[in-house]
């Protein structure tokens, strides 16, 4: 019989085991996008997620208005991945395992529940949203209330639209304007570079949130700037429509810059936010359950040992000015209120000079001087923000644009001007020329030339800290 070389039976024993070994454990690292899903009493709506998992660690980013960017310790056996971020109350923990092409699994804390799905996929843009400082000091806040981000210089009031080109940003010509392009700009997970120079990213504490009012948990970021002790905190009223927190990240970034913490949640209804919305309306009644909302949401802050409970305000644009007012003349924990372009009239009188300016869409075919003559001559209707405005013992101050075409300024300043005057009072207005519905710098305040320009109105944010500084708000 003819032998065979050892090499050949080595190789025939080789080959047998292989074919007979079970395949390699897939891997799990590498980045994974989906969604997350709240149950009730929370918002269901899902929110964008992705998990860079390498080795030990995961890169966590949640969707706009959500925290940015976390590094939390991971846990991998075999197809099982488990981690958690903060949140209050209690950490959220994930708990997901590899089924064919997909990472499913649930997710939870003290309040909530949910489930989560990911795919393989890119890092979520979102990641680099927030807010840099250059070497001087100056602010640089990269945000998205929806569509694309936007960069605010707020010192100078520098405000634009940036579009993705390649692994960078064009910087826009103007607000909603691209071309012709400004400059480039580049973000990354501790620093951006604008137009050559860098700004190191602010390491503000971002943690998801869930805060009870009523029967519903309304889903809050909390943003907590670096630094020791106790600080300021902010929650913010929302204007109309049904908004997300994400509409809060102009003012919030700025606010943090400023050492205040600010509780960002989402509407009554929306997105994680749980609970019936009420409507765009603003009746009595939705009024009335907007400001609830807002007092449920300074309460909480008051117990979070982080938060100085004598110096938590709220803010809020427009509509707001109907809301903030009803909050704090009724929660003691509200110690003071900063409104942009509030109206202090009526919602009918405000509504129809709204009307009557087509909103800012087109340029009036009448002066401003004969809105407003009939806007008087139709007189108050529906909810009236004076008796609460009137019943406010705290700080407040209203800040207005100019050139609004959805609140009538000077008919706002007519109403409010007397009781700033009365004794015991720390009411204060100011009257930005130029400054539309938005605050954004204009001739005529219409939507077109708003989306043209690339500047705030002038001193916007200055007068803010300014204010907040002098009566010791700010961190």
């Amino acid at each position: 019989m003819k032998r065979r070389p050892i090499t050949a039976i080595i190789a025939l024993v080789v080959v047998a085991a292989c074919a007979g070994a079970a395949p390699a454990a897939p891997k799990l690292g590498g980045t994974w996008a989906g969604t997350i899903s709240f149950r009730s009493p929370a918002g269901t709506e899902p929110v964008a997620i992705s998990v860079e998992l390498r080795g030990r660690r995961a890169v966590v980013a949640l969707g706009r208005g959500h925290p940015a960017r976390q590094s939390v310790a991971a846990r991998v056996t075999g197809k099982r991945v488990r981690f958690s971020i903060p949140a209050r109350p209690g950490a959220l923990a994930f708990d997901g395992r590899l089924t064919g092409r997909r990472i499913d699994g649930s997710v939870r804390n003290r309040a909530v529940r949910g489930r989560f799905s990911l795919r393989r996929g890119r890092p979520l843009a979102e990641a680099t949203l927030g807010l840099y400082r250059f070497a001087d000091g100056q602010p640089l806040g990269v945000w998205s209330g929806e569509g694309p981000r936007i960069a605010s210089l707020y010192d100078t009031g520098e405000v634009r639209g940036l579009y993705a080109t390649g692994g960078r940003y064009a910087i826009g010509s103007g607000l909603q304007t691209r071309s012709p392009s400004a400059g480039t700009a580049s973000f990354g997970g501790s620093s951006a570079t604008w137009r050559g120079a860098r700004a190191a990213r602010v390491p503000v504490r971002a943690e998801e949130a869930f805060v009870r009012s009523g029967s519903a948990l309304l889903g809050c970021t909390l943003s907590i700037p670096p630094g020791a002790g106790k600080r300021p905190a902010i929650v913010f009223a929302h204007g109309g429509g049904a908004s997300p927190r994400s509409y809060n990240s102009i003012n919030q970034l700025y606010l943090n810059h400023l050492g205040i913490t600010t509780l960002s949640c989402d509407k009554r209804g929306i997105a994680q936010s749980g609970g019936s919305y009420p409507g765009g309306f603003p009746s009595q009644s939705v009024v009335d359950q907007y400001a609830r909302d807002v007092e449920a949401q300074a309460r909480w802050l008051r117990t979070q040992p982080e938060i100085d409970p004598a110096r938590i305000g709220v803010a809020g644009v427009s509509q707001a000015g109907w809301i903030m007012p009803v909050a704090v003349s009724r929660e003691p924990a509200l110690r003071f209120m900063l409104g942009f372009v509030p109206p202090t009239l009526t919602q009918g009188e405000t509504d129809l000079w709204a009307q009557l300016n087509d909103q800012g869409r087109s340029a009036p075919t009448r002066t401003d001087e004969d809105l407003e003559a009939e806007v008087r001559r139709a007189g108050p209707s529906g909810v009236d923000p004076m008796p609460a405005i009137r019943a406010m013992r705290v700080p407040a101050l209203w800040l207005f644009g100019g050139k609004d075409r959805i609140v009538p300024t000077r008919l706002c300043v007519e109403r409010l001007e007397p009781v700033t005057h009365e004794a015991g009072r720390d009411f204060s207005y100011r009257v930005f020329p130029g400054g539309t519905h938005g605050l954004v710098r204009t001739a005529n305040g219409l939507l077109d030339e708003q989306d043209r320009s690339s500047s705030m109105v002038d001193g916007l944010y200055p007068a803010i800290r300014e204010w907040l500084q002098t009566r010791g708000f700010t961190g």
